[in-house]
């Protein structure tokens, strides 16, 4: 099985050069590259499609997404081999026992992709408070140079102290039909994968191969009800409890009457309106185990 390893150099210095040497130890009649300027993952992901069987990403989330979005709909698979901090889409799988060193390719299995706007995503969208934790956890990151779990922590803090509610206008499209809905929201998350922002589990039902994403809103509340959310937002055990929703949809339009922060896999874009759909078993993905 041909194969293209990309390695993000987001996932540090040291990490990507210790994995390289790894790669060319093991895997010397594959293809690998080492991701160097901002735009180089979907430059290779765009290169290599359909010329090898699997690219397989070392790195962020970031880098995974970029390359997603080259290989929807083509016959090169995707995989990851999770470096650097948050690692949230792997905690789809299972990596017990994973060795850079020694593994093996399981299975090929298509799985969903979501389109927001024009951009595809592999894992999470959202607006409000998560996203305003990202914004002061990259501005503290930049101007500290600070590791992840402490932005992440700074920027949690920041967003409790700075609380925002967005006002939403949505249009969810279901199995069952269309559910409008209009409201101050929080949180408001359209989840294909179940983990992000260092661990957070806002999908704890979100299936990736599915072909339905997971809406979770959180109404407006208190400062005091938000503390008492985070830990069980953190832990995935928030639905059911009052003031949380969870919609499953297959496609939709999000929007407001100013324009507000979102991201698509931790990349901060703005906007008054977001129109998504599921692109169902758009990605061919390639499960990697142990050997």
């Amino acid at each position: 099985m041909k194969k293209l390893f990309i390695i993000s150099s987001k996932s540090g210095k040291s990490d990507y050069k210790i994995a390289y040497e790894k790669l060319l130890k093991n895997f010397s009649t594959d293809e690998i590259k080492i991701s160097k300027n901002k735009d180089d993952v979907k430059k290779f992901a765009r290169q290599y499609r359909d010329k090898v069987d699997v690219i397989i990403i070392l790195g962020v989330d970031g880098a995974l997404s970029e390359s997603a979005g080259e290989l929807a709909g083509s016959k090169t698979a995707l995989s990851l081999i999770p470096m650097g901090t948050a690692n949230d889409f792997s905690k789809n799988f299972d990596y017990t026992d994973f060795d850079i060193e020694n593994f093996k390719i399981e299975k090929i299995k298509k799985i969903d992709l979501m389109k927001i706007n024009d951009e595809i995503s592999i894992n999470i969208a959202s607006l409000g408070f998560d996203t305003n934790v990202l914004v002061y956890a990259y501005d503290y990151m930049k101007r500290k140079n600070a590791g992840a779990n402490l932005s992440y922590i700074y920027g949690v803090f920041k967003s409790i102290v700075n609380l925002e509610n967005t006002k939403l206008n949505i249009i969810a499209k279901t199995e069952d039909g269309e559910i409008n809905i209009e409201g101050d929201y929080l949180i408001s998350a359209l989840c294909n994968g179940s983990y992000y922002g260092n661990g957070f589990n806002p999908s704890p039902n979100g299936k990736i191969d599915d072909g339905i994403l997971n809406l979770i809103l959180g109404e407006k509340m208190s400062l005091i009800k938000l503390a008492t959310l985070i830990m069980a937002y953190k832990k995935g055990k928030h639905l059911g409890r009052k003031g949380i929703r969870e919609i499953k949809t297959t496609s939709g339009i999000i929007k407001s009457d100013r324009e507000f922060l979102y991201n698509i896999d931790g990349e901060i874009r703005k906007a008054s309106e977001i129109k998504y759909e599921v692109l169902k078993g758009a990605l061919n993905w390639a499960y990697l185990k142990g050997e």
